[in-house]
Protein backbone atom coordinates (compact mmCIF):
# COMPACT_ATOMS: atom_id res chain seq x y z
CA UNK A 1 0.00 0.00 0.00
CA UNK A 2 2.78 2.37 0.98
CA UNK A 3 4.62 1.43 -2.21
CA UNK A 4 1.56 2.37 -4.33
CA UNK A 5 1.23 5.66 -2.50
CA UNK A 6 4.87 6.53 -3.13
CA UNK A 7 4.49 5.69 -6.80
CA UNK A 8 1.34 7.87 -7.04
CA UNK A 9 3.13 10.80 -5.41
CA UNK A 10 6.05 10.42 -7.81
CA UNK A 11 3.68 10.36 -10.81
CA UNK A 12 1.92 13.53 -9.61
CA UNK A 13 5.19 15.34 -9.05
CA UNK A 14 6.56 14.31 -12.42
CA UNK A 15 3.32 15.36 -14.15
CA UNK A 16 3.40 18.76 -12.50
CA UNK A 17 7.05 19.17 -13.45
CA UNK A 18 6.32 18.20 -17.06
CA UNK A 19 3.45 20.67 -17.20
CA UNK A 20 5.65 23.43 -15.82
CA UNK A 21 8.37 22.66 -18.36
CA UNK A 22 5.88 22.73 -21.24
CA UNK A 23 4.43 26.04 -20.07
CA UNK A 24 7.91 27.51 -19.64
CA UNK A 25 8.90 26.39 -23.10
CA UNK A 26 5.80 27.97 -24.65
CA UNK A 27 5.90 31.28 -22.83
CA UNK A 28 8.73 31.81 -20.39
CA UNK A 29 11.50 31.10 -22.87
CA UNK A 30 10.10 33.47 -25.51
CA UNK A 31 12.25 36.56 -25.50
CA UNK A 32 10.44 39.71 -24.44
CA UNK A 33 11.68 41.48 -27.59
CA UNK A 34 9.70 39.01 -29.71
CA UNK A 35 6.52 39.85 -27.76
CA UNK A 36 7.04 43.62 -27.69
CA UNK A 37 4.40 44.74 -30.20
CA UNK A 38 3.09 47.91 -28.54
CA UNK A 39 4.48 51.33 -29.43
CA UNK A 40 4.57 52.86 -25.97
CA UNK A 41 5.41 56.43 -27.00
CA UNK A 42 3.32 57.19 -30.08
CA UNK A 43 4.09 60.90 -29.71
CA UNK A 44 7.64 60.08 -30.82
CA UNK A 45 6.46 58.41 -34.04
CA UNK A 46 7.26 60.57 -37.08
CA UNK A 47 6.56 58.18 -39.96
CA UNK A 48 4.59 55.02 -40.67
CA UNK A 49 4.93 52.95 -43.83
CA UNK A 50 2.41 50.20 -44.65
CA UNK A 51 2.19 47.84 -47.61
CA UNK A 52 0.21 44.74 -48.54
CA UNK A 53 0.80 41.91 -50.98
CA UNK A 54 -1.52 43.44 -53.60
CA UNK A 55 0.76 46.40 -54.26
CA UNK A 56 -1.07 48.90 -52.08
CA UNK A 57 1.14 51.07 -49.90
CA UNK A 58 1.01 54.31 -47.97
CA UNK A 59 3.58 56.50 -46.27
CA UNK A 60 2.32 58.71 -43.46
CA UNK A 61 4.63 61.45 -42.23
CA UNK A 62 4.03 63.71 -39.25
CA UNK A 63 3.95 67.41 -40.10
CA UNK A 64 2.92 68.63 -36.67
CA UNK A 65 0.88 67.46 -33.70
CA UNK A 66 -2.38 67.70 -35.65
CA UNK A 67 -1.39 66.97 -39.25
CA UNK A 68 0.04 63.97 -41.07
CA UNK A 69 0.94 63.96 -44.77
CA UNK A 70 -0.13 61.10 -47.02
CA UNK A 71 2.37 59.97 -49.68
CA UNK A 72 4.07 63.39 -49.78
CA UNK A 73 1.07 65.09 -51.37
CA UNK A 74 -1.99 65.60 -49.16
CA UNK A 75 -3.30 65.59 -45.61
CA UNK A 76 -4.24 62.22 -44.16
CA UNK A 77 -7.51 61.65 -42.33
CA UNK A 78 -7.02 62.75 -38.69
CA UNK A 79 -9.54 60.18 -37.41
CA UNK A 80 -7.71 57.31 -39.13
CA UNK A 81 -4.33 58.54 -37.84
CA UNK A 82 -5.68 58.70 -34.30
CA UNK A 83 -7.14 55.19 -34.59
CA UNK A 84 -3.88 53.79 -35.94
CA UNK A 85 -1.70 55.37 -33.23
CA UNK A 86 -4.12 54.32 -30.48
CA UNK A 87 -4.07 50.78 -31.87
CA UNK A 88 -0.27 50.62 -31.97
CA UNK A 89 -0.05 51.84 -28.39
CA UNK A 90 -2.62 49.35 -27.09
CA UNK A 91 -1.42 46.08 -28.67
CA UNK A 92 -1.09 43.19 -26.24
CA UNK A 93 -0.21 39.53 -26.67
CA UNK A 94 -3.12 37.22 -25.93
CA UNK A 95 -1.16 34.03 -26.57
CA UNK A 96 1.44 32.46 -28.83
CA UNK A 97 0.18 30.62 -31.90
CA UNK A 98 0.00 26.86 -31.26
CA UNK A 99 2.09 24.34 -33.15
CA UNK A 100 -0.89 22.96 -35.05
CA UNK A 101 -1.82 26.38 -36.45
CA UNK A 102 1.71 27.68 -36.95
CA UNK A 103 2.24 26.76 -40.61
CA UNK A 104 -1.19 27.97 -41.75
CA UNK A 105 -0.81 31.28 -39.93
CA UNK A 106 2.63 32.00 -41.36
CA UNK A 107 1.52 31.06 -44.88
CA UNK A 108 -1.52 33.33 -44.59
CA UNK A 109 0.55 36.30 -43.42
CA UNK A 110 3.09 35.68 -46.18
CA UNK A 111 0.31 35.66 -48.77
CA UNK A 112 -2.00 38.42 -47.52
CA UNK A 113 -0.30 40.15 -44.61
CA UNK A 114 0.42 43.85 -44.12
CA UNK A 115 3.92 45.11 -43.38
CA UNK A 116 3.95 48.02 -40.93
CA UNK A 117 7.15 50.01 -40.36
CA UNK A 118 7.18 52.54 -37.50
CA UNK A 119 9.82 55.29 -37.43
CA UNK A 120 10.97 57.78 -34.81
CA UNK A 121 13.45 60.60 -35.29
CA UNK A 122 16.25 58.07 -34.67
CA UNK A 123 15.13 55.82 -37.52
CA UNK A 124 13.08 52.65 -37.81
CA UNK A 125 11.76 51.60 -34.42
CA UNK A 126 9.64 48.55 -35.09
CA UNK A 127 8.34 46.43 -37.98
CA UNK A 128 5.16 44.43 -37.51
CA UNK A 129 3.62 41.92 -39.90
CA UNK A 130 -0.17 41.95 -39.53
CA UNK A 131 -2.29 38.98 -40.54
CA UNK A 132 -5.97 38.15 -40.41
CA UNK A 133 -8.37 37.41 -37.56
CA UNK A 134 -8.57 34.38 -35.34
CA UNK A 135 -11.53 32.06 -35.69
CA UNK A 136 -13.40 33.81 -32.89
CA UNK A 137 -12.76 37.23 -34.54
CA UNK A 138 -11.39 38.53 -31.22
CA UNK A 139 -7.69 38.33 -32.00
CA UNK A 140 -5.30 39.16 -34.84
CA UNK A 141 -2.27 37.17 -35.96
CA UNK A 142 0.97 39.18 -35.97
CA UNK A 143 4.71 38.73 -35.72
CA UNK A 144 7.70 41.06 -35.48
CA UNK A 145 10.57 41.58 -37.89
CA UNK A 146 13.50 39.16 -37.37
CA UNK A 147 11.17 36.71 -35.67
CA UNK A 148 9.39 33.58 -36.83
CA UNK A 149 7.10 33.42 -33.80
CA UNK A 150 3.54 34.58 -34.55
CA UNK A 151 1.23 35.66 -31.74
CA UNK A 152 -2.45 36.32 -31.27
CA UNK A 153 -2.71 40.04 -30.54
CA UNK A 154 -5.65 41.92 -29.09
CA UNK A 155 -6.60 45.14 -27.35
CA UNK A 156 -8.03 44.50 -23.88
CA UNK A 157 -11.66 45.56 -23.69
CA UNK A 158 -12.10 45.66 -27.47
CA UNK A 159 -14.16 42.88 -29.04
CA UNK A 160 -12.96 42.49 -32.60
CA UNK A 161 -9.91 42.03 -34.78
CA UNK A 162 -7.45 44.75 -35.78
CA UNK A 163 -6.48 44.14 -39.42
CA UNK A 164 -8.88 46.75 -40.80
CA UNK A 165 -7.20 49.47 -38.75
CA UNK A 166 -4.05 49.13 -40.84
CA UNK A 167 -5.30 50.92 -43.98
CA UNK A 168 -3.09 50.45 -47.04
CA UNK A 169 -5.23 51.98 -49.81
CA UNK A 170 -4.36 55.61 -50.50
CA UNK A 171 -7.95 56.54 -51.35
CA UNK A 172 -9.12 55.40 -47.92
CA UNK A 173 -6.73 57.86 -46.24
CA UNK A 174 -7.84 60.93 -48.18
CA UNK A 175 -9.75 63.57 -46.24
CA UNK A 176 -13.15 63.51 -47.92
CA UNK A 177 -13.81 67.21 -47.55
CA UNK A 178 -16.05 69.24 -49.82
CA UNK A 179 -16.53 72.52 -47.94
CA UNK A 180 -14.61 73.99 -44.99
CA UNK A 181 -15.85 77.54 -44.35
CA UNK A 182 -14.93 79.61 -41.30
CA UNK A 183 -16.86 82.64 -40.04
CA UNK A 184 -16.38 85.68 -42.29
CA UNK A 185 -14.35 83.66 -44.80
CA UNK A 186 -16.93 83.70 -47.60
CA UNK A 187 -16.52 85.93 -50.63
CA UNK A 188 -19.40 84.58 -52.70
CA UNK A 189 -21.69 81.60 -52.95
CA UNK A 190 -23.79 80.43 -55.92
CA UNK A 191 -26.47 77.81 -55.27
CA UNK A 192 -28.48 76.16 -58.04
CA UNK A 193 -31.39 73.76 -57.60
CA UNK A 194 -33.09 73.24 -60.95
CA UNK A 195 -36.00 71.22 -59.58
CA UNK A 196 -37.54 73.81 -57.25
CA UNK A 197 -38.84 77.32 -57.78
CA UNK A 198 -36.88 80.27 -56.31
CA UNK A 199 -33.91 78.01 -55.61
CA UNK A 200 -31.20 79.64 -57.72
CA UNK A 201 -29.45 82.48 -55.91
CA UNK A 202 -26.14 84.05 -54.93
CA UNK A 203 -24.80 85.28 -51.59
CA UNK A 204 -22.00 87.86 -51.49
CA UNK A 205 -20.01 89.29 -48.63
CA UNK A 206 -20.33 93.06 -48.19
CA UNK A 207 -17.07 93.12 -46.25
CA UNK A 208 -18.56 94.68 -43.14
CA UNK A 209 -20.06 91.61 -41.52
CA UNK A 210 -23.21 91.69 -43.66
CA UNK A 211 -24.26 89.87 -46.82
CA UNK A 212 -26.39 90.60 -49.88
CA UNK A 213 -28.40 88.19 -52.00
CA UNK A 214 -29.47 88.16 -55.62
CA UNK A 215 -31.75 85.91 -57.66
CA UNK A 216 -31.10 83.90 -60.81
CA UNK A 217 -31.14 87.03 -62.97
CA UNK A 218 -28.84 88.99 -60.68
CA UNK A 219 -31.63 91.09 -59.19
CA UNK A 220 -31.10 92.02 -55.54
CA UNK A 221 -33.35 90.31 -53.00
CA UNK A 222 -34.79 92.77 -50.54
CA UNK A 223 -35.74 92.25 -46.95
CA UNK A 224 -33.20 89.47 -46.35
CA UNK A 225 -32.44 88.49 -42.77
CA UNK A 226 -28.76 88.76 -41.93
CA UNK A 227 -29.22 86.33 -39.05
CA UNK A 228 -30.73 83.74 -41.39
CA UNK A 229 -27.90 84.11 -43.90
CA UNK A 230 -25.23 83.82 -41.21
CA UNK A 231 -26.91 80.75 -39.72
CA UNK A 232 -27.15 79.19 -43.17
CA UNK A 233 -23.46 79.76 -43.96
CA UNK A 234 -22.51 77.84 -40.83
CA UNK A 235 -23.74 74.67 -42.56
CA UNK A 236 -20.72 74.97 -44.88
CA UNK A 237 -18.22 74.74 -42.01
CA UNK A 238 -17.68 70.99 -42.47
CA UNK A 239 -19.24 69.12 -45.38
CA UNK A 240 -17.76 65.82 -46.55
CA UNK A 241 -18.52 63.32 -49.26
CA UNK A 242 -19.06 59.69 -48.34
CA UNK A 243 -16.91 57.73 -50.79
CA UNK A 244 -15.78 57.31 -54.37
CA UNK A 245 -18.51 56.14 -56.73
CA UNK A 246 -17.59 52.51 -57.41
CA UNK A 247 -20.99 50.90 -57.95
CA UNK A 248 -22.10 52.41 -61.27
CA UNK A 249 -21.53 50.72 -64.60
CA UNK A 250 -19.51 52.53 -67.26
CA UNK A 251 -22.73 53.27 -69.16
CA UNK A 252 -24.29 54.80 -66.03
CA UNK A 253 -21.18 56.89 -65.43
CA UNK A 254 -21.15 58.20 -69.00
CA UNK A 255 -24.87 59.00 -68.84
CA UNK A 256 -24.46 60.98 -65.63
CA UNK A 257 -21.51 62.99 -66.91
CA UNK A 258 -23.44 63.83 -70.10
CA UNK A 259 -26.55 64.98 -68.20
CA UNK A 260 -27.14 68.44 -66.74
CA UNK A 261 -26.73 68.26 -62.94
CA UNK A 262 -29.92 68.97 -61.06
CA UNK A 263 -27.99 70.78 -58.35
CA UNK A 264 -24.72 72.75 -58.19
CA UNK A 265 -22.80 74.85 -55.65
CA UNK A 266 -19.84 77.17 -56.17
CA UNK A 267 -18.18 78.63 -53.09
CA UNK A 268 -15.38 81.21 -53.28
CA UNK A 269 -13.39 82.32 -50.24
CA UNK A 270 -11.78 85.69 -49.57
CA UNK A 271 -8.36 84.23 -50.33
CA UNK A 272 -9.51 83.37 -53.86
CA UNK A 273 -9.76 79.60 -53.37
CA UNK A 274 -12.93 78.04 -54.72
CA UNK A 275 -14.87 74.77 -54.66
CA UNK A 276 -17.53 73.83 -57.20
CA UNK A 277 -19.55 70.65 -57.08
CA UNK A 278 -22.30 69.23 -59.33
CA UNK A 279 -24.88 66.71 -58.17
CA UNK A 280 -27.07 64.18 -59.98
CA UNK A 281 -29.81 61.82 -58.87
CA UNK A 282 -28.26 58.42 -58.18
CA UNK A 283 -29.97 55.43 -59.84
CA UNK A 284 -31.34 52.50 -57.86
CA UNK A 285 -28.61 49.87 -57.36
CA UNK A 286 -28.38 46.43 -55.80
CA UNK A 287 -26.83 48.08 -52.74
CA UNK A 288 -29.61 50.68 -52.39
CA UNK A 289 -31.26 50.32 -48.99
CA UNK A 290 -34.58 52.16 -49.34
CA UNK A 291 -35.99 51.01 -52.67
CA UNK A 292 -39.74 51.38 -52.12
CA UNK A 293 -42.11 53.68 -50.26
CA UNK A 294 -44.60 52.59 -47.59
CA UNK A 295 -47.04 51.53 -50.29
CA UNK A 296 -44.44 49.26 -51.87
CA UNK A 297 -43.97 51.47 -54.92
CA UNK A 298 -40.34 51.71 -56.11
CA UNK A 299 -38.57 55.05 -55.90
CA UNK A 300 -37.25 56.43 -59.16
CA UNK A 301 -33.81 56.95 -57.67
CA UNK A 302 -31.76 56.47 -54.52
CA UNK A 303 -33.40 58.63 -51.85
CA UNK A 304 -30.41 58.48 -49.48
CA UNK A 305 -27.49 59.31 -51.75
CA UNK A 306 -26.58 61.40 -54.78
CA UNK A 307 -23.79 61.05 -57.30
CA UNK A 308 -21.54 64.10 -57.49
CA UNK A 309 -18.43 65.47 -59.15
CA UNK A 310 -16.11 68.35 -58.42
CA UNK A 311 -16.06 70.70 -61.41
CA UNK A 312 -12.83 70.20 -63.34
CA UNK A 313 -12.52 66.60 -62.16
CA UNK A 314 -13.71 63.45 -63.91
CA UNK A 315 -14.03 61.21 -60.85
CA UNK A 316 -17.51 60.60 -59.51
CA UNK A 317 -18.18 60.54 -55.77
CA UNK A 318 -21.14 59.74 -53.52
CA UNK A 319 -22.73 62.26 -51.15
CA UNK A 320 -25.57 61.85 -48.69
CA UNK A 321 -28.79 63.84 -48.71
CA UNK A 322 -28.38 63.97 -44.93
CA UNK A 323 -25.28 66.14 -45.34
CA UNK A 324 -26.24 68.16 -48.42
CA UNK A 325 -30.00 68.76 -48.25
CA UNK A 326 -29.60 71.58 -45.73
CA UNK A 327 -27.42 73.49 -48.23
CA UNK A 328 -30.26 73.87 -50.72
CA UNK A 329 -32.72 76.46 -49.46
CA UNK A 330 -35.25 78.59 -51.29
CA UNK A 331 -35.05 82.40 -51.48
CA UNK A 332 -38.07 82.89 -49.16
CA UNK A 333 -36.19 81.01 -46.46
CA UNK A 334 -33.82 84.00 -46.14
CA UNK A 335 -36.33 86.82 -45.98
CA UNK A 336 -37.97 88.31 -42.93
CA UNK A 337 -41.41 87.48 -44.34
CA UNK A 338 -41.05 84.11 -46.08
CA UNK A 339 -43.78 83.14 -48.50
CA UNK A 340 -44.89 79.55 -47.99
CA UNK A 341 -45.75 77.69 -51.20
Amino acid sequence: MKKNTVILVIVIVLSALAGWLIYSKQSGTIKETLRDFAVKDTAAVVKIFMADKSGNQVTLEKKNADTWILNDKMDARPDAINTLLTTLKSLEVRSPVGKNAYNNVMKAIAAKGIKVEIYTAEGISKTIYVGGPTQDQLGTFMYLENSDLPFIIHIPGFDGYLTTRFIVKETDWIVKKVFRLADGELKSLKVTDREREASIYAVENNGNGTYRMSDESGNPINDVSQDKIISYLQFFSSINYEMEERSLSQHQRDSIRAAVPFRSITLIKNDGSSTSIDLWRRPQLASTVNKTNEAGQPYLYDIDRMTAKFQGDTNLIVVQYFSFEKLFRRIPDFTNNPVVK
